[in-house]
């Protein structure tokens, strides 16, 4: 895995042949920065930008699914492999990531049960993150504690 994620030029992979004006890429940055922040935050305030609770639920759960086909994306192009040593739970994560990422199509009636089926799986998704993102990054105390 790549530890060191640019926080100016990460976007690069995504636009090869398409370059960012100056606002574009400054907002890329500001998503960057919010997103790194929320990820260290203690009170974990992480939002998957889903479209909000009064949008259909398939559509919802549609998003969910390109959610989490970009967040794959993401731990590709960061160096992710099969070969990455995960905890289990970190495993689990992730292959339930790619399992919801192949959502492609859905057509629910909406019960209170699907809404609550659903708010817990964003949760999940949320809370996951965290702890992804926790077992990934790299350690700096411990490097601080080798060099002794």
């Amino acid at each position: 895995m790549d530890p060191q994620a640019s926080r100016y030029g990460w976007y690069h992979v995504l636009f090869e042949d398409y370059q960012p004006g100056a606002e574009e890429q400054q907002n890329l940055t500001l998503l960057f920065d919010e997103t790194i922040q929320a990820l260290n935050s203690l009170d974990f305030a992480l939002d998957l930008s889903l479209p909000d609770d009064d949008s259909p639920l398939g559509s919802r759960v549609v998003a969910m699914a390109d959610w989490c086909q970009g967040l794959l994306y993401g731990l590709a192009v960061a160096g992710l492999t099969d070969t990455t040593s995960l905890s289990k739970d970190c495993q689990e994560y992730v292959t339930d990531v790619i399992q919801i990422s192949q959502i492609n199509d859905v057509d629910l009636d909406e019960s209170e049960h699907d809404e609550s089926n659903f708010a817990e799986l964003v949760e999940y998704l949320r809370m996951g993150l965290f702890l992804l993102f926790g077992e990934l990054s790299p350690d700096e105390n411990q490097d601080e504690q080798t060099e002794h």
